[in-house]
């Protein structure tokens, strides 16, 4: 019994003789939870607004881009608070072939785009312009300006503008 409340005696002051490490605060655990939640809605609010803004200038409609060759397409789809799907498609015969399925999302702290074989970051945006940038590299822009209801003006990085037209409300004027 002695050596049992001795062994318990021992125990109980090893344990309070052991020191913890202090941990050296970092960048990230200087700020407050409150701090950190936000700066988390007002980037999330930030991005909701951006994705707003090409939703209003894209809306649900197909677009027709004039090409060289052939002509394409593409459509802009809302998935959610953070992701739009975009397909770019060339009709053959009246049916659609040869789709590209891209998205633009969240991606760090900008909204990103395959576009033109290219990936594009969201500079700007608006209901009336948005403002692309090719990653890594800055100068080379990409402008979509809302001319009217039905007509969109693309402006390529080599400054080649080429007029996109909402192809549902152009056949079909009511």
């Amino acid at each position: 019994m002695r050596s049992a409340s001795l062994l318990m005696i021992l125990c109980i002051v090893f344990l309070f003789s052991c020191e913890t490490a202090q941990k050296e605060n970092t960048e990230a655990d200087k700020k407050t939870d409150t701090v950190k939640v936000v700066d988390e809605i007002r980037s999330n609010t930030s991005f909701i607004y951006d994705l707003k803004a090409l939703e209003e200038s894209f809306s649900n409609d197909n677009w027709l881009i004039p090409g060289k060759k052939d002509s394409s397409y593409f459509y802009f789809s809302r998935i959610g608070d953070f992701k739009v799907n975009t397909y770019e498609y060339v009709l053959v015969k009246g049916d659609s072939a040869k789709v590209k399925y891209a998205h633009v999302e969240k991606e760090g702290d900008k909204l990103s785009w395959e576009f033109d074989g290219k990936k594009l970051l969201l500079s700007n945006a608006s209901a009336a312009r948005s403002l692309w940038t090719v990653a890594g590299n800055d100068s080379l822009m990409y402008e979509f300006l809302r001319v009217d209801k039905n007509t969109i003006r693309l402006t390529y990085p080599d400054k080649k503008a080429v007029v996109i037209k909402n192809y549902y409300r152009s056949a079909c004027s009511w």
